[in-house]
């Protein structure tokens, strides 16, 4: 019985040490994000481009080659890494996935693109090319945001891979639709969102700022679209 207790104990540390650890670097993604935008006339990094997109020739790895294939540099981390210092593990990879993947994995930087710890809401902010982005749907300005400060661009996230099996993090997610939230359930049922913090995940605001929110919360409209916000209806559709 005392063991129980005290490997209950040290499960608490770890995840507490991981929610810490994460929420970190859901402030520097933050950073990065306002640094990016400050950089491009208050454009909001889109979080997945068309293959046809001319920059992503002229996308780097942290070890200064250029990404190949260029699919991997459809997918925000790599784009977002530069005002991150380039900072993969500890960066965009923490806890779990910063020793799970090897770099001498010869799909490792696919996978960085693939499955960072928080995903981004690309289909409301930032901008998603592979979906029609109607009037009021996406916002790709910052200026144009009616509150960013509750406006959630990343949230914890996972991915099911079938060499890696379940993995803590995936580079988009989604308003979640199923009513109840499960570790058993397939990650797309619930929009790849993880609230792997006692029933909590790690979101990042468009204005930087990092708030834990439960799966219920997340169910909000309002802390999705920005159009929602405006309504202020949390139950809006599109």
């Amino acid at each position: 019985m005392l063991a129980g207790f005290a490997n209950a104990g040290l499960q608490k540390v770890i995840s507490a040490s991981h929610q810490a650890v994460e929420i970190s670097a859901g402030r520097n993604m933050g950073q990065a994000l306002l640094m990016y935008a400050q950089e491009n006339n208050g454009s909001i990094l889109t979080g997945y481009l068309s293959p046809q997109d001319p920059s992503l020739g002229q996308t780097l790895n942290d070890r200064g080659q250029p990404l190949s294939p260029s699919h991997a540099a459809q997918r925000y981390p790599w784009r977002l890494l530069p005002y991150m210092n380039s900072q993969v593990r500890g960066g965009v990879w923490v806890n779990k996935l910063k020793s799970q993947i090897p770099d001498a994995d010869p799909y490792r930087d696919y996978m960085v693109s693939l499955v960072p710890s928080l995903g981004m809401n690309d289909l409301y902010v930032g901008g998603d090319t592979r979906n029609i982005q109607l009037p009021g749907r996406c916002i790709t300005r910052i200026n144009r945001a009616f509150s960013p400060s509750s406006l959630i661009v990343f949230c914890s996230a996972r991915y099911e891979d079938p060499n890696y099996g379940k993995v803590d993090g995936y580079f988009e997610v989604r308003p979640p639709t199923a009513a109840t939230f499960s570790e058993n359930s397939s990650p797309s049922a619930t929009g790849w969102i993880h609230p792997r913090y006692q029933g909590k995940a790690v979101t990042v605001t468009l204005a930087g700022t990092v708030e834990l929110l439960s799966y219920e919360q997340l169910k909000d409209m309002r802390r999705w679209c920005d159009e929602a916000a405006r309504q202020d209806n949390p139950n809006w559709t599109p």
